[in-house]
């Protein structure tokens, strides 16, 4: 028995008058199949005659549909205004509630075991009861959930059961009272689409799903869970359910995260039977009467405050589906409306809506929020002193200047370049102090773009560089970025024990071999590299220091540019060094900066960026004044969050008996560990990053204490801090217990800058 001959027998049960071609068009298959399997059928003794035989009518009450769960407890908060009043499932259309409709239906095929879930708004549902006998089942679990807890609330019910939503408007019965196994309504949709698209074999399985198809078969309507389908989905979800990530889930994701076990065939459906109205417009499209009349108070006050009819009204949409009291959006006379409801179903306010200014707040919003409530122990990320943030609101960015410290010329130059000329000067005495350094450049705009120039101003096609590789925890885009540039690339030997080169090899390999440059630019570092060890002979060594730039400035790693002449440090500003997103190069080498200096610009870049030179030298006086004690808290604080990670039970990365040398700290887990951590950070507000590369012994956590140093956190809050890692690398979380250690964390105010005083100096020129 496959599909096709079970599809076959309901067709005879049902007393239809045989007829291939008609049945081939209902079942989207060759009539030549068709044929084929009655053939089989007769064969097989489950038809004689026309009929069916008692073999194929036992057949059938075998696999007899036993029930149905109708999902009614979302807010289908995208159908406003009508979702303020009433659930969209109550809603009458053509003349009959949405609901009503389809337990109908369901009655009309011999299904009367029928169960509603619902949630919001769930006193409107509790006439059912008395009306057509279906049994009530509550969740609260809307609310935060997606519909995979409908079907979780309801899960004791599941067996042969059809799962459908209450918002569904069939135009004819396409419900069945047999089923051969779980299978899923479909239509086929032309042209590009956002819903779920599959592919199946002969016999109607789904294979494959997949979102954003074109011409394609896709999943619409209700669904069929058969006892198999139940048992296993009830075994997945138990499993699953408490999973961060499983929160928005629809049901049919977690299926597909399991298709082998879960799943389907497709019963296909002709384009004009399965309406799913997701907003108000559609259901107007449908039905005529909503243009008129909704039904809808809300509708009546929006169109008499603004004295019109409801048909002059359309284009509803939330602000966010998430918030229902940030109003929603509508069109009248070509003009962008926004109304926002109280909770007594008052309109408290219309007015015109510039979509795209709200836009834009709306994402900015959300962005302030974010970054405001988050935990901040990305290493790759810092934040910037209100000082440090005023030169970009000076006018800086609009203007040009080619050359500088050392190249400038005012003859063919930008007129009016000469009042930019003295911050590249001020820049480089203030890199000369910090840094020791005594040529600087700045041009560049980032610590990536920086390397980038770095090596097209100094090396050539054919070069030969060594890199430390991205095992080792050297950046990614190194290798990809030389190899574009035409150089040969061979990666340094590391000694993952000690966390640094291993000195031995790379001297000897340099001895042997020709190297024009070594190239590190470590991304994960706990303990800076000991250059000194290396034997550079006629090899230039290019140090980008990124990560450990202000941890230099303060003295606490060892200067690169006082260890060897034959360098290049650079790197980017906006890690340690909390300054704007800009690139440094410096070096004491005359040649080396003679070939950089007069290749920059304007050759390599034309336009500086000069807001962000301007910011740069606002940070470099603050940090020549704060930069010491700050470092120092930044390194403090690695090495207190790795001790109290460690009596957690966390392995924590340490070199020499400490855990950190910079602002780095490397847990060490197991893959689904590191996973968990992960997506409870994503889930949680808070940033650090995954790893999986060897210097992690496969896979681990990478977390910087730079941005928390800045607000000045105590080292004792990195237990709290420590015990919210440890939280949250667990699979089942005390979601009261987390959300406590985080409220409880300091206060994020930066520190280590000038007062007001300092800064009210400056405020007439923004």
């Amino acid at each position: 028995m496959n599909k096709i001959m079970f599809d076959l027998l309901m067709y005879m049960e049902n007393g239809e008058q045989w007829n291939s071609r008609e049945i081939a068009k209902e079942l989207y298959k060759p009539y030549s199949i068709i044929d084929t399997e009655l053939a089989n059928l007769i064969q097989e003794g489950y038809i004689e005659n026309g009929i069916l035989t008692t073999k194929g009518k036992d057949y059938l009450q075998n696999h007899r549909v036993t029930n149905a769960i109708i999902l009614a407890a979302g807010v289908s908060s995208r159908f406003v205004p009508l979702c303020f009043e009433k659930p969209k499932g109550i809603l009458p259309v053509k003349g009959e509630v949405m609901i009503e409709r389809q337990i109908r239906q369901l009655h009309e095929v011999g299904i009367n075991d029928i169960t509603v879930v619902v949630g919001f708004m769930k006193e409107q549902f509790v006439y059912l009861q008395q009306k057509y006998g279906v049994n009530i089942i509550e969740t609260n679990d809307f609310k935060i959930r997606n519909n995979h807890a409908s079907v979780w609330a309801a899960r004791e019910r599941l067996g042969n059961t059809i799962i459908t939503s209450s918002d569904l408007y069939f135009n004819k019965n396409i419900f069945q009272k047999y089923a051969y196994d779980a299978y899923y309504c479909t239509i086929y949709k032309e042209g590009k689409t956002e819903e779920r698209g599959i592919k199946t074999d002969a016999y109607d399985r789904i294979l494959e799903t997949r979102y954003g198809v074109a011409d394609s078969w896709v999943t619409l309507g209700y669904a069929y869970f058969n006892k198999r389908f139940s048992d296993n989905f009830i075994k997945i979800l138990t499993d699953e359910f408490d999973r961060p990530e499983t929160v928005n889930k629809f049901w049919a994701d977690i299926q597909d995260e399991h298709l082998s076990e879960l799943y389907m065939y497709a019963k296909r459906v002709d384009n004009n039977i399965i309406y799913e109205f997701d907003y108000l417009e559609e259901l107007r499209d449908f039905d005529e009467v909503y243009l008129s009349d909704s039904g809808s108070s809300l509708m009546r006050k929006i169109a008499t405050a603004l004295n019109t009819a409801e048909k002059n009204l359309s284009k509803f949409t939330p602000i966010t589906k998430e918030d229902l009291s940030k109003g929603f959006t509508f069109s009248f006379e070509q003009r962008k409306y926004i109304c926002k409801i109280d909770d007594n179903l008052e309109v408290t306010e219309i007015r015109r809506y510039d979509d795209k200014l709200q836009e834009l707040v709306n994402i900015t919003e959300s962005f302030t929020t974010y970054y405001h409530d988050t935990l901040p122990l990305c290493a790759a990320e810092n934040v910037i002193s209100d000082f440090g943030n005023m030169p970009l609101s000076m006018g800086f960015q609009e203007r040009y200047i080619v050359g500088n410290t050392y190249s400038y010329l005012e003859d063919n130059n930008f007129i009016g370049s000469t009042y930019l000329l003295p911050f590249y000067e001020m820049i480089s005495e203030e890199c000369q102090t910090i840094f020791g350094a005594k040529y600087t450049d700045s041009r560049t705009l980032t610590g990536m773009n920086c390397l980038m120039i770095v090596l097209m101003s100094l090396a050539k096609n054919g070069d030969s560089v060594m890199i430390l590789g991205s095992a080792s925890g050297g950046h990614a885009s190194v290798k990809p970025i030389c190899e574009r540039l035409g150089l040969v690339v061979k990666e340094v030997p590391y000694d993952y024990k000690n966390f640094d080169l291993d000195y031995t090899k790379l001297n000897y390999i340099l001895s042997e071999e020709k190297t024009d440059y070594i190239l590190l630019a470590p991304s994960d570092i706990i303990s800076p590299l000991d250059i000194g060890k290396i034997n550079l002979r006629q090899t230039v060594l290019l140090y980008d220091v990124s990560q450990m730039l202000g941890l230099i400035g303060a003295g606490l790693i060892d200067n690169p540019l006082n260890i060897t002449d034959n360098i290049v440090m650079f790197g980017g500003t906006h890690k340690t060094f909390p300054g704007p997103a800009c690139g440094l190069i410096m070096t004491n080498n005359d040649f080396l900066h003679e070939r950089l200096e007069t290749t920059i610009n304007p050759i390599y870049i034309r336009h500086t960026q000069m807001h962000q030179k301007v910011s740069l030298l606002f940070t470099l006086v603050e940090f020549e004044n704060f930069g010491h004690a700050y470092q120092e808290h930044i390194v403090a604080l690695a090495n207190e969050l790795g001790r109290s990670l460690w009596e957690l039970g966390m392995d924590v990365a340490k070199k020499d008996g400490r855990y950190s040398r910079t602002h780095q700290v490397f847990i060490r887990t197991d893959k689904k560990t590191m996973d968990c951590i992960f997506d409870n950070s994503v889930k949680y507000g808070i940033t650090l990053n995954k790893k999986s590369k060897e210097l992690f012994s496969g896979y681990g956590i990478r977390l910087g204490t730079q941005e928390i140093a800045r607000y000045n956190w105590p080292l004792e809050s990195m237990k709290n801090v420590a015990q919210i890692i440890k939280t949250i690398s667990e699979e089942n979380i005390n979601i009261e217990k987390l959300t406590a250690l985080i409220n409880g964390l300091p206060e994020k105010k930066i520190q280590f800058t000038f007062d007001e005083s300092a800064a009210n100096y400056f405020r007439k020129y923004l």
